[in-house]
């Protein structure tokens, strides 16, 4: 059981994508203005460096650099959670103490990405990267990407360590959700992965959610959040009913990378392109315009849900 009291961190969490100067250079300007951005909708929690913020991207010094940046710019009003994983176990316990000198409320890691590693590789990898830093640690599992999957053998060995505080289940089967949330216990945090079904992952016992695609419009999923406060499922349903079809034509675009920027840069924040491979969307692509303006009717349509 972790000896944290991770109440804290049951919060819509976005993921935070990565802005990019014209050069391809970490734009910290732009860094510290999607952060206040998020914080100005009411975005308690965000998760930096991880899938959507390009994390497997960047080098070390740039990760540190957009970490240390978010930290210094929003910390005080927000729980950042540092996604720390690399190739190697000793650059992620690098990041890892890192997050812990600049004050980061919490890590998480993937499993080693590339390799093909059996359990106890993936066991010691974490293991180290928890001992590297006295802070919240959270599993990322998303067997989509690294083509590791973890079994319920792996997670209990993990729920021994004290610092182990939850996991975020990207996996696709809702029911992942649930067997993770029953073996970690009411204390244990378990993140829902898959936006598309941020629902069906609550009713399952998720405690709350990390995505990919909730920096285009956090103000739906913290709805949804709502609505789940009140018990107000079905209205929750309607809402994740307007959400799910949104998804899909952001990934309908040559990268939901450039996707969810370019709605973030006509709402006002400038973001830049994705780093190379993942492909820009041009801000004046006319689907990208039609999707931006539904986005914001969804959100209009639920403001007085």
């Amino acid at each position: 059981m972790s000896k944290y009291d991770v109440s804290k961190f049951r919060h819509v969490t976005v993921a935070l994508n990565t802005p990019f100067a014209a050069d391809g250079s970490v734009d910290v300007n732009a860094v510290k203005a999607v952060s206040r951005y998020f914080r100005g909708k009411g975005v308690k929690q965000m998760y930096v460096c991880g899938s959507t913020g390009e994390g497997f991207l960047l080098d070390s010094e740039e990760r540190k650099l957009v970490a240390e940046t978010v930290v210094n710019e929003v910390g005080g009003d927000m729980n950042i959670i540092v996604h720390v994983g690399c190739a190697d176990t000793r650059h992620s316990c690098e990041l890892a103490a890192h997050a812990a000198a600049i004050g980061a409320a919490a890590t998480s890691a993937v499993p080693c990405v590339y390799y093909r590693l059996g359990e106890e590789s993936v066991y010691r990898h974490w293991t180290a990267i928890t001992e590297a830093a006295d802070l919240p640690f959270f599993i990322y599992n998303i067997p989509q990407l690294t083509g590791f999957n973890l079994s319920m053998g792996l997670f209990s060995r993990m729920l021994e360590n004290e610092r182990v505080a939850g996991v975020k289940c990207s996996s696709d089967p809702a029911q992942d959700i649930l067997r993770f949330k029953q073996a970690g216990g009411r204390d244990f945090i378990v993140f829902n992965g898959p936006d598309e079904q941020y629902v069906a992952g609550r009713i399952m016992g998720a405690d709350a959610g990390i995505g990919g695609t909730y920096g285009a419009m956090p103000e739906l999923y913290m709805k949804i959040d709502e609505l789940i406060d009140r018990n107000e499922w079905e209205k929750a349903a309607q809402v994740q009913n307007l959400v799910t079809p949104l998804i899909y034509r952001l990934c309908s675009f040559p990268s939901m990378h450039g996707a969810v920027k370019g709605i973030i840069s006509l709402d006002g924040c400038p973001m830049g392109d994705p780093r190379l491979p993942f492909l820009p969307v041009a801000l004046d692509d006319p689907e990208l315009l039609k999707l931006y303006r539904d986005i914001r009717g969804a959100v209009d349509t639920v403001k007085s849900w």
